[in-house]
């Protein structure tokens, strides 16, 4: 078989999927959508390797949602892993931080993760390319059978009905009732820290980033518990009458034709403002996706990301909080925005925060510059 590709639309990828592991194939899966790309080496119908630009997608994500691994830890393996250039999961086996068999566990887990994740989306393409492979996952022995992974994809697509019937939005917060949680609850386990967060107003959204969880497995454990009637949506009073709104300032690119945002978008790269570009080119793609489009966003990300990188990371930068904790909690901050927050703690640079966290390094410099821009954090140079 020389090739298969397609967009959902036309061949959902649960399908491909099927078609492939039913064929036994070999060679490389491509997925994509605007801003996520997947790739998975399969061999003989079975994925032996995966990667992924979604940072909640990378191994050590996983090792510390299942409790193996520590922020501290994992900063400490990037650093070994910057010298050497070895696989993430080779060195946590090597320095006996985790072993082998649980690396392989988690390998597994990301595989599948990473194409029922995909299941979801609603817009999408994938590439095959057939070719014979020798790829092992982080150089250790983990093969995930795609047709495994087609009829767990089949469980959960009712499984997340019943979810989003209870849990329709990841801003919600929740109550618990801890008489009714499971009395084997053990200090620091995931249960344990789930409970915190929810005594603690998070919102859904918050606590996955803080746990570095994948969503199913946070909304599941979220909907045994709702079973169990220790968890419920938290009913919030309805929000007072809101002051009639202000006119809102005009904002390029708001009303704009495209062509005019793109032309403006070109003027603000060329003149080095990467800000206002990267905000004009991603409002041009959101409108219009096409090759032109996509190209000028990647190329002002590309140039914004440099940028920043320079003035918040090169050289070291330590970020300390200028507002007390208790203000942060009342101010209208997204979930990233509290995360990463959180994370500040007088002793991390910016670098070491962003390295560990479940957030795009592009986004999270962006959310730093933010913070320092409106006078939360400031940076001292190490």
């Amino acid at each position: 078989m020389p090739g298969l590709s397609g967009d959902f639309a036309t061949m959902p990828l649960r399908d491909a999927v099927s078609y492939l592991g039913n064929r036994r194939s070999s060679g490389v899966l491509r997925i994509q959508r605007p801003g996520v790309f997947k790739e998975l080496t399969l061999s003989q119908g079975a994925v032996i390797s995966a990667s992924s630009n979604q940072p909640r997608e990378f191994l050590g994500q996983f090792l510390i949602n299942m409790g193996h691994l520590t922020e501290d830890q994992l900063g400490r393996a990037f650093e070994t892993q910057r010298v050497t250039d070895m696989l993430l999961g080779k060195i946590l086996v090597m320095q006996g931080i985790i072993p082998e068999p649980t690396v392989q566990n988690t390998l597994n887990l990301k595989f599948r993760e990473m194409l029922l994740d995909a299941f979801q989306w609603g817009e999408g393409e994938f590439l095959f390319e057939a070719k014979h492979v020798v790829a092992l996952g982080e150089g250790l022995d983990v093969r995930v059978d795609l047709q495994d992974i087609h009829r767990e994809g089949e469980f959960r697509e009712t499984a997340w009905q019943a979810i989003r019937a209870v849990f329709p939005s990841g801003k919600a917060r929740l109550v618990v009732d801890e008489r009714r949680l499971p009395e084997s609850r053990q200090p620091g386990s995931r249960d344990e820290k789930l409970v915190t967060h929810i005594k603690e107003g998070m919102t859904i959204d918050e606590m996955a980033l803080a746990l570095h969880a994948s969503d199913f497995y946070l909304y599941q454990r979220l909907y045994a518990l709702y079973r169990q009637d220790a968890v419920k949506v938290r009913e919030d009073p309805p929000p007072s009458p809101a002051a009639p709104p202000t006119p809102a300032p005009t904002i390029i690119g708001s009303e704009s034709p495209v062509e005019e945002i793109l032309q403006a978008a070109r003027m603000f790269l060329d003149n080095c403002n990467f800000r206002d570009a990267e905000a004009l080119a991603r409002r041009a793609y959101e409108v219009a996706p096409s090759p032109q489009t996509a190209e000028l966003l990647k190329s002002a990300e590309t140039s914004l990301h440099e940028a920043l990188r320079l003035l918040l990371m090169d050289p070291a930068q330590v970020p300390s909080l200028l507002l007390p904790q208790a203000q942060l909690k009342t101010m209208p901050l997204s979930a990233p925005e509290r995360y990463l927050l959180s994370r500040i703690n007088g002793t991390r640079d910016v670098a070491a925060i962003i390295r560990v966290s479940p957030i795009h390094e592009l986004d999270a410099l962006k959310y730093f510059q933010g913070f320092v821009d409106s006078g939360f954090v400031k940076l001292t140079p190490v």
